[in-house]
């Protein structure tokens, strides 16, 4: 019997109770690192869950696609980065990583039955998209206002001035975080099947969230999310495809002009970028990436140096001074936590060892992708994209490795499977 003609019951005080805790994660992510608490009390409920599944394996469903599909992609980046121990140039720092992992990993176990048990993913994308929501709408607000609904400034002390910050304890992560997150409230409304105001209404005020988040991995991961959100409601459905082709665009790039009027952390960003395009020199693109060209070439060297299993994860703050090339221009006072590119991450500290693991994980998810029922793959959207996208080869921003990213990744990736994977599928 498939998803598709499985009756859909109504929703329950058991599927919003647990869409509650389960957004937990996310609506704590502004308080520094609260939102592992909740994280950390499914970890240990996925430890009895795997007592209970491996004393009743007799009886285990071996044909399960989510728990098949999450220990391979836990294991595809885990057992990398085990190889990468033996030889690494920092172990403390590579043990300390990898022994957390699966910690993580029985986390994600947890959330993917649950779901699988309540099929609550629709309540969980919908509570989801509200927390992002206030994000944006308070961002939005500090920048206009110049304070934000909780009397917090938009320029304060430890703050990139003009740049967004919400209500973040740690400023500089909210535009990264709603570049990530933005693209549930968009697929949700999808998933729901909203009216066309409420989808213009709410993808400009998450737009604009973004925008006045003046980062740029965050505006590059919302490029990616909102390209295919555009085609599956405005160009898909039109007669005329050509009509949202041409003035969606318009449309965006008008957003982009009023909202750097308004913003200085915006104009700051388009000012360093358009250094680059007077002079194509070495200087003028180090200046315009914020240092990414030296950034760059130390974690080339790294995997030059160690092309198999690289340095060691995680070690490239430990480690990055040793790999700068000789032209890098990074004052001693500063220090780079990680190669602030997903691929050039992954390869210099793991090595070929690991970008193989990581595409390996990219093709599990593809493959799960493939297999799923269309009210699946729409079910699992406001989850996946945002996974998509932080793995996408161009993110610029933040560790892969690191336990705060680390988490997050595998509790989107159990998101993801289990709503590819749900039987009773609800989309209106």
């Amino acid at each position: 019997m498939t998803a598709k003609n499985i009756p859909v019951p109504p929703a329950t005080p058991q599927m919003w109770l647990l869409a509650v805790f389960l957004s937990l994660p996310i609506a704590l992510l502004p308080i520094a690192r609260s939102f592992m608490l909740p994280l950390g009390m499914l970890a240990i409920l996925g430890l009895f869950m795997l007592v209970g599944l491996l004393r009743h394996r007799q009886q285990f469903n071996t044909e399960d696609k989510a728990l098949q599909v999450l220990p391979r992609v836990f294991l595809f980046i885990w057992l990398p980065m085990l190889v990468s121990w033996p030889d690494a140039e920092v172990p403390e720092q590579v043990q300390k990583v990898a022994s957390l992992y699966p910690l993580y990993a029985l986390m994600a176990l947890a959330v993917v039955i649950l779901l699988r048990a309540t099929a609550a993913s629709r309540q969980l994308a919908i509570l989801g998209s509200w927390i992002v929501g206030v994000w944006a709408f308070d961002g939005v607000a500090q920048t206009l206002l110049g304070i934000d609904m909780f009397n917090i400034p938009l320029d304060r002390e430890g703050v990139v001035a003009g740049h967004a910050s919400g209500f973040f304890t740690n400023p500089n992560k909210y535009g990264f975080y709603m570049g990530m997150f933005a693209a549930m409230p968009l697929f949700t409304m999808y998933l729901c099947g909203v009216n066309r105001l409420t989808h213009i209404l709410v993808s400009t005020l998450v737009t604009a969230g973004v925008l006045v988040g003046a980062a740029r991995g965050g505006w590059i991961m919302y490029a990616w999310a909102l390209i295919p959100y555009l085609y599956l409601v405005y160009i898909k459905p039109a007669k005329r495809p050509i009509i949202p082709m041409l003035v969606l665009p318009l449309l965006l790039v008008a957003m982009f002009a009023i909202t750097l009027q308004f913003s200085a952390g915006v104009q700051e960003r388009v000012k360093r970028s358009m250094a680059a395009s007077q002079e194509l020199t070495y200087e003028s693109l180090n200046t315009a990436s914020s240092g990414r060209v030296d950034i760059y070439l130390a974690a080339w060297n790294m995997v030059k140096a160690n092309p198999v299993n690289g340095i060691g994860v995680d070690s490239y703050e430990q480690r990055f001074r040793a790999y700068l090339p000789e032209q890098a221009n990074i004052p001693d006072s500063v220090t780079v936590p990680h190669a602030h590119q997903v691929i050039l991450e992954v390869w210099s500290g793991a090595g070929t060892l690991g970008l193989f693991g990581f595409l390996l994980a990219w093709a599990a998810m593809w493959r799960l992708w493939k297999q799923a029922l269309p009210e699946q793959r729409k079910l699992a959207l406001p989850f996946i994209i945002p996974l998509a996208v932080l793995w996408w080869p161009i993110n610029t921003h933040r560790g892969f490795y690191p336990s705060e990213l680390a988490v997050l990744t595998l509790f989107m990736l159990a998101l993801s499977i289990a709503a590819l994977t749900q039987a009773r599928v609800q989309t209106k």
